[in-house]
């Protein structure tokens, strides 16, 4: 009646950060907590999360300290020692654009209101503040498609791609750049995925 797919609540899924380059990332506190050591060096390298995604639908959160962030997924291969979004081997949302990059060397937004040349998305709604917030992801490998929402707004598709599933297992990932100490946290226990709206309803 208002617009909703209506399915059952999909619940959060737990995970820690597992791996990274220790030279420019750290735990805080607990596996769940990594922090930037402020190399620029090694901006938006990725950190790569514990839960592998193989089939079906999962949903994650990620707790994001400011908008510096380039968040999304990456496959086991993934290297250490490159920004994410320029391998094969993962993709990201950028927190300050809306642009989604893929295997591309340029990652470099031109404009809040242009999409990047080279972006294989962009997420129009998307307007995060210098704080960051709340990062959720719905992945449906049967679909193949990647959903981004944003203090549990729905945002628009990150991915459609009908051969997703057959690049898996795929991972949480997350790269940071910027001033030191910037956090990204992997909410454990978290709520079920919020609703996604239809076409109209959301204007995408």
């Amino acid at each position: 009646f208002f617009g909703t797919h209506i399915m059952a609540p999909l619940e959060c899924e737990d995970f820690e950060w597992e791996r990274f380059d220790e030279e420019a990332y750290r735990h805080f506190e607990r596996p769940t907590m990594v922090v930037w050591n402020g190399d620029n060096e090694k901006s938006y390298w990725p950190v790569v999360g514990s839960k592998a995604f193989t089939e079906g639908k999962h949903f994650w959160r990620v707790h994001c300290q400011c908008d510096n962030f380039r968040v999304g997924i990456c496959t086991e291969d993934v290297p250490l020692d490159k920004p994410i979004g320029t391998t094969a081997e993962s993709w990201f949302v950028d927190l300050a654009t809306g642009d989604v990059f893929h295997n591309t060397g340029d990652c470099k937004s031109r404009s809040i209101y242009v999409p990047a040349p080279d972006s294989i998305a962009r997420l129009h709604k998307l307007c995060s503040p210098s704080t960051g917030g709340m990062c959720s992801f719905k992945l449906d490998l049967d679909e193949g498609t990647l959903l981004f929402f944003f203090n549990d707004e729905y945002m628009g598709a990150m991915i459609r791609d009908p051969n997703l599933k057959n690049k898996g297992p795929l991972y949480p990932c997350v790269g940071i750049a910027g001033l030191e100490g910037k956090m990204a946290i992997a909410i454990t226990k978290g709520k079920c995925a919020p609703p996604v709206y239809s076409y109209k309803r959301n204007k995408l």
